[in-house]
């Protein structure tokens, strides 16, 4: 009995003094039974991205004021996580036990560099590795540079394993917990939050990593409007890298200006951009698109029935009304028998009509007189088809109908065309053109010469010539072929065989003019003068 007693006894001494060890260790906070709860472990929360700063919420967030956990009297080896010189207060974060500690500092506080060199509390620095004492757990009696931390500078291209805590550095692996902390800039991160594009220095001891600063950091670029360039390319600074465009592509690039060129196809865009810390800049793509194409429906009335009509070359059917983008456009309008129209038209969203008549084509009379193709008179007005009842000269002169064209954009009462308006030549940049050899039934075609070697018909070895006078710059064409240039007032080209030619004059700026002449078997020069061409 006596000894179960005293086996009694030992075990209740046991357990109290086991309860009194513990709670001197709870006092001095040797225990932290909040220390590895994970509900209650500290986090730094990862910044937000946003197109200009940072997002409001997430700076929020890091701002958080951390509550510091008192360590009592004793060295520590900390690093200092932001200092108020003017209340005198230093935060700190104690590498060794991942706690945040809060300590006030005096005028007396011994403050030195890691060579034992006396300096003033202004010139500490966020992010420095220190040793501090205290006495009282409340008061810091001296701060100074610490040189037991090892630093690997200017890391870039690191390599990060959060599963393992490893970190590979070119040749060299580090270890690193949660006890870890990250400095970008003025704000503390997570470690998860670094990219392998930023460059950082790590402080370490026996090969693990305590501290992390980044001295240079990323960021993003990104693109809007980007509809017109989605499956093309974006180039970086030239690089032979390429990223195809697609909706909500951002690429994650080192702070730094960068030269950037985005392609699809026909479309290209270029700008200079400026990447920044955790940024997002952007690049907007809605300028350089795809121009929208307007069209205006055109309505085309043509006499005679039967024309061809080309629209900037096309044959274009115009039995309803044509759909023609917005702009300038080129028309030709063709008949045989008829002299062919060639201008140029202004389309405009509301589209319009236009009205075209083609004046015949003049005929010859079989027996005309001497002078009638280069003189004004009577007689030369009758020789002349100008479909005018009144047997009167054009407008401009030339012996037959200018062409009859109008916009409907005038005066209703020209009768000239059925239900047209006033005519409205200055809508037209172009002229009329009464000889081209293509155009058919033209009086450039000539089928009747099908035995000789060239459609001029010159008298080859006669040595006679033809003189043409005319407007300086004037081209002359001898049955649809250019045989000289009006210069000092006189165009020179060999005389042609005997018998009926036609003449076409034509001078850029000027109507197109053509004529029938007679070549005499006389054995002298051939002479023609003809009237000053006309501006259109």
């Amino acid at each position: 009995m006596g000894s179960k007693r005293e086996k009694s006894v030992i075990i209740i001494s046991i357990a109290v003094l086991a309860v009194i060890i513990i709670a001197i260790l709870l006092g001095t906070g040797v225990i932290d039974p909040g220390k590895n709860d994970p509900s209650k472990k500290e986090t730094v929360p990862t910044p937000g991205i946003t197109e200009a700063v940072t997002d409001p919420e997430t700076e929020k967030e890091n701002d958080a004021p951390i509550t510091p956990v008192p360590l009592g009297p004793g060295k520590y080896t900390c690093i200092i996580r932001d200092i108020d010189l003017d209340s005198c207060v230093i935060e700190l974060y104690d590498t060794d036990s991942g706690s945040d500690l809060e300590y006030t500092f005096t005028a007396a506080t011994d403050i030195r560099t890691s060579y034992g060199k006396s300096i003033g509390a202004a010139l500490l620095g966020i992010g420095d590795i220190v040793e501090v004492e205290t006495s009282d757990g409340k008061r810091l009696e001296s701060i100074s540079g610490n040189a037991d931390f090892k630093t690997h500078k200017d890391v870039m291209r690191f390599k990060i394993d959060t599963s393992i805590g490893r970190i590979t550095a070119g040749n060299n692996v580090y270890r690193y917990d949660d006890r870890i902390l990250v400095l970008d800039g003025e704000r503390f991160i997570n470690v998860t939050d670094l990219d392998s594009l930023d460059v950082i220095s790590l402080f370490y001891r026996d090969n693990t990593v305590f501290f992390i600063k980044v001295v240079s950091s990323h960021g993003f670029l990104s693109f809007t409007g980007s509809e017109d360039f989605d499956g093309g390319t974006v180039t970086i600074n030239g690089s032979n890298t390429a990223y195809q465009m697609a909706q909500g592509l951002s690429i994650p690039l080192a702070v730094g200006d960068y030269s950037v060129y985005v392609e699809n196809l026909e479309l290209s865009a270029s700008a200079d951009i400026r990447i920044e810390s955790h940024k997002t800049a952007v690049f907007d793509l809605s300028p350089f698109g795809r121009v929208p194409v307007t069209y205006g429906d055109v309505t085309f009335n043509i006499l005679p029935e039967g024309s061809l009509l080309y629209i900037d070359g096309v044959n274009t059917f115009y039995g309803e009304p044509v759909s023609i983008p917005e702009g300038s456009h080129s028309v030709r309008v063709e008949l045989g028998g008829y002299i062919a129209f060639v201008g140029t038209i202004e389309v405009s969203s509301s589209g319009g009509t236009f009205n075209i008549s083609l004046p015949p084509a003049p005929v010859a009379d079989e027996n005309p007189p001497e002078d009638i193709l280069y003189n004004e008179t009577d007689a030369g007005d009758s020789y002349i088809d100008d479909n005018d009842a009144s047997g009167g000269k054009s407008a401009s002169g030339s012996g037959y109908d200018d062409f009859i064209f109008d916009d409907n954009t005038s005066d209703p009462s020209d009768s000239s065309y059925p239900g047209g308006s006033d005519s409205s030549e200055g809508s037209y940049q172009g002229g009329n053109d009464s000889a081209d050899s293509s155009y058919p039934g033209g009086s450039g075609s000539s089928d009747d010469h099908s035995g000789e070697d060239d459609l001029s018909g010159s008298a080859a070895g006669s040595g006679l010539k033809m003189l043409v006078s005319c407007t300086e710059g004037t081209s002359v064409y001898i049955n649809g072929n250019l045989v000289a240039t009006v210069s000092g007032g006189t165009a020179v080209c060999d005389k042609p065989r005997p018998g009926t030619v036609t003449v076409r004059l034509v001078l850029d700026g000027y109507i197109s003019r053509t004529y029938t002449v007679t070549i005499e078997d006389d054995g002298e020069d051939a002479v023609f003068s003809f009237p000053d061409m006309v501006r259109q």
